[in-house]
């Protein structure tokens, strides 16, 4: 009972986290099938958290054991079906209790459940796909279950640690374990390479990927100029900027070059008058007066807003220090914060005001609505006032990604 109410709690609290969430091949999603389903991992739990509350199915989940660290997450985790996988980190003497998770996996899908394993095994927030263990590889092979299905899933993530940003699930065809048992002759060896590769390969194709770490920085300023100006697909058009810049690094050095230098100019004037690209790219769309429209309604959530939004700030900015958990710790923690916040607030409400509720709700939805525009329009206010051509230096890098 307590998964559904999480489901559900967690659904909305997604929704809300999260200022536009895609999903592409829906359909791929078994409804009855035994399940093992494989994902990439660069958020922590908010990556299992997504995988669930995005489809109808009940879902189990595998996750490292030290996510499991007190009493709170131990419990928590546990309601939403969280099983943990303990590493020689976590002492040789707890990998003994794999034995009986991975039965309990074996028990699930042989009644027709569904698993979620992040085969990439630990957690790092970065757009690579990192080498994959094989434990849902030995899972598959050893569950004898004709009717298995291995479901890859990519996710993606615009800036995985920030609040209010863009994501977007995939779901690529199921696998058929059995297929590859038969190609393989039920040779573990055989099997697992096959398995493997193809999961690997249904996962990256969809995934977007930056080839190495030292040009992080300057892929996913691209990756932003691109969401910001996205005219096809929000996720095809990054993953056609990712292939045209590898492009231009194999064969035009010196483009790639000067679209750095450009790229890193703009940037730093951005962040030098704390301006977004996302202001520059909506200055056609600028109304002065709308400004004034959404302002009392902006104020009065910023009030209502102070207390919550800084106990958890304190929390997740203090006393999370991984940074793989910030994002997960933010949503989940601030689900229960609200929870607890708007009832007492309701209650104190009351005393002053007939139409408390109405007027509460109106007044947090609103704020919800308008906050990111209001804050567009100052930046793209203070856009008119800085002495620097923005327009034209965001005009000159769009047309060396696009000559």
């Amino acid at each position: 009972m307590l998964y559904n109410v999480f489901y559900y709690l967690l659904k909305f609290a997604s929704f809300l986290y999260f200022r536009k969430i895609r999903l592409y091949q829906t359909d791929n999603i078994p409804d009855k099938n035994p399940l093992i389903i494989c994902s990439n991992h660069g958020n922590s739990f908010l990556d299992a958290i997504l995988i669930a509350v995005l489809q109808k199915r009940k879902l189990h989940f595998l996750a490292r054991a030290d996510a499991f660290n007190t009493p709170f997450k131990r419990w928590f985790l546990a309601k939403i079906n969280m099983m943990p996988i303990y590493r020689i980190r976590d002492g040789r003497e707890e990998l003994k209790n794999n034995n009986i998770i991975f039965e309990k996996c074996k028990q699930i899908l042989n009644k027709g459940g569904a698993i979620v394993i992040f085969p990439e095994g630990n957690c790092v927030v970065e757009k690579r796909l990192r080498t994959f263990k094989t434990g849902f590889v030995q899972l598959a092979f050893d569950a004898e279950i004709d009717s298995l299905q291995i479901l890859p899933v990519t996710i993606n993530y615009s800036k995985p640690l920030s609040f209010y940003t863009e994501i977007s699930l995939d779901f690529s065809k199921p696998i058929n374990v059995i297929d590859f048992k038969n190609q393989s002759f039920n040779d573990y060896t055989k099997f697992s390479k096959l398995l493997i590769t193809e999961t690997i390969a249904r996962i990256s194709d969809r995934m977007i990927v930056i080839p190495f770490s030292e040009e992080d920085d300057f892929y996913e300023q691209i990756l932003e100029i691109t969401r910001n100006g996205f005219k096809e697909s929000f996720l095809q058009d990054q993953l056609n900027a990712i292939k045209h810049l590898n492009d231009i690094k194999l064969v035009n050095t010196l483009l790639y070059n000067d679209l750095k230098y450009k790229l890193s100019l703009y940037f730093n004037n951005l962040t030098l008058h704390t301006i977004k690209d996302e202001a520059v790219a909506s200055i056609d769309n600028y109304n002065k007066n709308s400004i004034f429209a959404v302002y009392p309604f902006y104020f009065l959530g910023l009030v209502i807003h102070f207390i919550p939004a800084s106990i958890i700030d304190f929390v997740v900015n203090k006393k999370v220090k991984e940074i793989q958990f910030k994002s997960a710790v933010r949503l989940v923690f601030g689900m229960f914060v609200y929870l607890i916040y708007i009832p007492i607030l309701f209650v104190l409400a009351s005393n002053i005001l007939t139409f408390e509720s109405i007027f509460l709700i109106g007044a947090i939805y609103f704020h919800y609505l308008n906050f990111n525009h209001f804050r567009l329009m100052n930046q793209i206010n203070k856009i008119k006032k800085v002495n620097i051509d923005f327009y034209k230096q965001r005009g000159e890098i769009v047309k060396l990604l696009n000559p």
